[in-house]
């Protein structure tokens, strides 16, 4: 790596956010430290995305523009990574910021330990005008050292935050679309596979929550879809790569399971699919019976049996495992 090349590649995948691109660079640009490249990822927006980062590019060399026909994020952000020069890479959307130390933290973090291979932080939440909203516990907890385990449990990686060694991204390969809207979840689970997670809870990124969220607008049918592919792909190595934990991995991941199937039923009710859901439930209890103690369980199940109710009233259960 030569002197002129940037130690951090950020890369930003972008699809007709407009509105939010200039909070997004503003907060790049404002950064304690300035030894980066911005890798901006135009997926064939129709606004004012092209006019908008073309005027930075003029500004500041260190950002990148680049436009590709619409293809989806993990597309996106795959083309974004082949494109790096830097040691490490950042990853966030167009529509989310950072605080100004965040780079600066994370790599004091990264060059401490070359054993760390993915740092990331807690994150705070804003609204589509720029206005705090309450933090979701999920997006302030996680979990540092060999993660695989409490990965396979549920995504808990912030999007907005990761910093990532680029050798082990060359290993791990791209992000895989069938997987969308659960991509990421796939792609930690990868990387983790390659070494330790660092969390910092201080946060150092913030969230827009919006209705443009992909997650948001997907149904209970395709979130069951993803999720299983995704475990599935996830763990029909462990037990061949374990033989001397068979056991251990077995409970690791019918757990793993369980809680999928959980999440899985509370979609199914956000759906009115009452008989679904209960199929669901079933399905997560057989998976590992202690489900019997998860206050979860009872909740999703009584409702499962009410002709209507307010999917606001299990939100909060949501949020522990979503």
């Amino acid at each position: 790596m030569s002197d002129s090349t940037p130690l951090i590649s950020i890369v930003i995948p972008s699809y007709n956010q407009a509105k939010y691109i200039a909070y997004n660079l503003d907060s790049i640009l404002a950064q304690t430290y300035n030894n980066f490249e911005v890798i901006f990822i135009d997926d064939g927006s129709k606004d004012d995305t092209a006019e908008i980062v073309k005027a930075y590019t003029e500004r500041d060399s260190r950002i990148k523009y680049f436009h590709q026909t619409n293809s989806e994020r993990a597309v996106a952000r795959s083309y974004g990574i082949s494109l790096s020069q830097g040691k490490y890479v950042c990853l966030v959307d167009s529509d989310d910021t950072w605080c100004e130390d965040k780079l600066e933290k994370q790599l004091r973090v990264m060059e401490s330990d070359k054993d760390i291979v993915l740092c990331y932080a807690s994150v705070n939440r804003i609204d589509p005008e720029n206005r705090p909203l309450k933090t979701a516990s999920r997006q302030q907890k996680g979990y540092s050292g060999e993660v695989l385990e409490k990965l396979l449990m549920r995504n808990f990686i912030p999007s907005v935050t990761p910093m990532i060694r680029k050798d082990v991204l060359e290993k791990v390969g791209e992000q895989v679309t069938e997987f969308i809207p659960y991509e990421d979840w796939d792609f930690w689970l990868r990387i983790a596979k390659h070494g330790k997670f660092f969390h910092i809870k201080d946060p150092l990124g913030i969230f827009r929550l919006h209705p443009l969220l992909s997650w948001q607008n997907v149904k209970a049918p395709r979130i069951e879809e993803v999720t299983l592919k995704v475990l599935d792909a996830n763990t029909t190595t462990l037990l061949e790569d374990s033989l001397s934990e068979t056991s251990h991995w077995k409970k690791i991941i019918n757990e793993a399971y369980s809680l999928a199937y959980l999440r899985i039923a509370y979609w199914y009710l956000v759906i009115a699919d009452r008989r679904k859901a209960r199929e669901r439930l079933l399905i997560s209890l057989k998976k590992n019976p202690s489900r019997l103690l998860d206050l979860r369980f009872y909740v999703l199940y009584c409702l499962s049996y009410l002709s209507r109710f307010n999917s606001s009233l299990v939100s909060e259960f949501l949020g522990s495992f979503h």
